[in-house]
């Protein structure tokens, strides 16, 4: 699957539709209209959150949100991500994402336009999609992540990546359009995005790397 962007960190955007999310046939025309799109997912096991289904529509985030609107949660979360680090330096979020594209520690060795296209990637495949895309560098990502190796020698620590869900992924989640409830039950935070960055399983691949 091919992906044009100009580039981006991590996850979601309402693509048309009142309600601010798209119907199954939608999102399949969002994807289309960036590039061609590849069916085969034999390569590896669905995502963590393809079996999570929105509250909004009940189909998971990829198939509720689209590529594309992915590819926009990506971009905010960048531009968060710079005001943050510029406004108070790594007092909230630590200073593993300046050293990315350093090389030291070794988990930090791709410069940041692979960076972002490995991220968008895995944020892709965890929430249902296809396990790799390409981005618009031209070169051909898994979505399929060894999480702890990702992270090794950064020393993320808990306060750290519960700043950036809360403060980072959250807010760039709903400037773009994803519900998060207005007392209608339709939380699509809380039961189709949350889940996988809260699983202590997935937590414990990142902290304390």
């Amino acid at each position: 699957m091919r992906i044009a962007l100009a580039g981006s960190l991590a996850l979601l955007a309402a693509c048309g539709g009142s309600d601010g999310a798209t119907t199954e046939k939608d999102a399949s025309a969002n994807v289309a209209d960036m590039a061609s799109i590849d069916d085969d997912l034999a390569m590896a096991p669905p995502g963590a959150g393809a079996a999570l289904a929105c509250r909004s529509t009940g189909k998971n985030a990829y198939l509720t949100y689209g590529a594309t609107a992915f590819a926009k949660v990506n971009d905010s979360i960048f531009e968060r991500v710079s005001s943050e680090l510029a406004a108070n330096g790594s007092l909230n979020l630590g200073d593993s994402l300046t050293r990315v594209g350093t090389g030291v520690p070794a988990s930090t060795a791709d410069p940041i336009g692979s960076f972002k296209g490995s991220l968008l990637a895995f944020l892709v495949y965890a929430y249902g999609g296809p396990s790799y895309l390409q981005y618009s560098d031209g070169i051909t990502y898994s979505g399929v992540r060894h999480m702890a190796s990702a992270h090794a020698g950064l020393g993320i620590t808990q306060a750290q990546y519960s700043y950036f869900v809360t403060s980072i992924i959250v807010p760039s989640l709903v400037e773009n359009g994803v519900l998060a409830g207005n007392g209608d039950g339709a939380d699509d935070i809380s039961s189709c995005f949350a889940p996988v960055l809260t699983d202590p399983s997935f937590v414990d691949s990142i902290v304390g790397k």
